[in-house]
């Protein structure tokens, strides 16, 4: 993998395979520009930085939760990165599995240790689960819709304590490491092994847990810019139907996009094609009373901006992250001989 040729090849390689993954999807693609040549250029346009500020804050939320665990890493490598894993999210089945082991890789790079890596992984899912529930218990009392709000109020709930033990963890490394240590201890006697077994691993995984130190500003400034990941994608969402003459209800919008998040959870297919475009379809004909053709429209429209440029996008990052390593990689041989 450090030929530049061997690279540059595996990058065209995927390239290839990502085309031919997405070769069933052409009707949507060609329905997709039609729909945007009837669009209105500016609520497009709109929705177009929607979508790239949905990006940078998704980005910022990786930014702010590693530099609290001491890992220096630039917004524009943060940015990349992002780009880069979500056009792998979008392009493959199993998709978000992929892109999630291509930013702890990624991370390890950047000098995170894997409990920090690992520990990223984990509150961030935690924020970014609390915003959508936070949206969908909004969106049900300003709908007045037949969700039971209780339901909502307990995920969010077990989002928060999920959120709070993690930073508690990372903070109290210590007390983490007596009640390992004890555990252990325990466990190794009802197995009769000697008491210190693995000991020294606990120890080493606390030493790099002391690393995080996540106060409450920076976790609150986290979980802004994770609920404005959600805000900046809804907005999306809202100029994409406004495009094509729709004025469906804020909050019903708001429901129909966090249903549709829910169906894309399953990765049945690339980007979730196909079973979310139904769902969100059919949420904005029952909840937000639009009519077929106008949802169908802004569905199409909205995917092509949040699905199809950003997939792009992020190849072509992808890329160009594979040519600059190759050439960082050559360069070096060149003046180690």
């Amino acid at each position: 993998m450090r030929d530049p040729w061997v690279r540059t090849l595996l990058a065209v390689v995927l390239l290839a395979l990502a085309a031919f993954l997405l070769r069933d999807q052409k009707h949507f693609l060609a329905e997709g520009w039609a729909t945007l040549a009837r669009a209105n250029n500016w609520y497009l346009a709109g929705a177009v930085i929607a979508m790239a500020l949905a990006m940078v804050t998704q980005a910022e939320v990786m930014v702010v939760l590693l530099r609290t665990a001491g890992v220096r890493v630039a917004r524009g490598v943060a940015n990349a990165l992002g780009l880069a894993a979500n056009s792998w999210s979008l392009t493959f089945p199993g998709g978000p599995a992929i892109s999630a082991a291509m930013i702890f890789r990624e991370q390890l790079k950047w000098g995170a240790t894997p409990v920090i890596a690992s520990w990223y992984m984990v509150l961030s899912g935690a924020l970014s689960a609390g915003g959508m529930a936070l949206l969908g218990l909004g969106a049900v009392f300003f709908l007045g819709a037949r969700v039971q709000p209780l339901t909502l109020a307990i995920s969010l709930l077990v989002l928060v304590v999920l959120a709070w033990a993690t930073n508690w963890a990372a903070t109290h490394p210590r007390a983490v490491e007596r009640r390992l240590l004890a555990a252990l201890t325990a466990f190794n006697r009802r197995r009769g092994a000697a008491d210190d077994r693995w000991h020294d691993r606990i120890r080493a995984f606390t030493e790099q847990l002391s690393a995080v130190q996540l106060p409450l500003p920076r976790l609150t400034l986290a979980m802004v810019w994770s609920l404005l990941n959600w805000i900046a994608e809804i907005a999306c969402l809202l100029l994409a139907i406004e495009a094509v003459g729709g004025t469906p209800p804020v909050a019903a919008v708001v429901l129909a996009f966090l249903a549709a998040k829910l169906v894309g959870q399953a990765p049945v297919t690339p980007g979730g094609l196909g079973p979310v475009d139904l769902a969100l379809t059919t949420m904005l004909v029952s909840v937000g009373a639009m009519p077929s053709a106008d949802a169908l429209a802004a569905v199409i429209l909205f995917r092509m901006v949040s699905f199809a440029l950003p997939a792009v996008v992020g190849w072509l990052v992808f890329l160009a992250m594979f040519i600059a390593r190759s050439h960082r990689g050559g360069t070096r041989r060149r003046g180690e001989a």
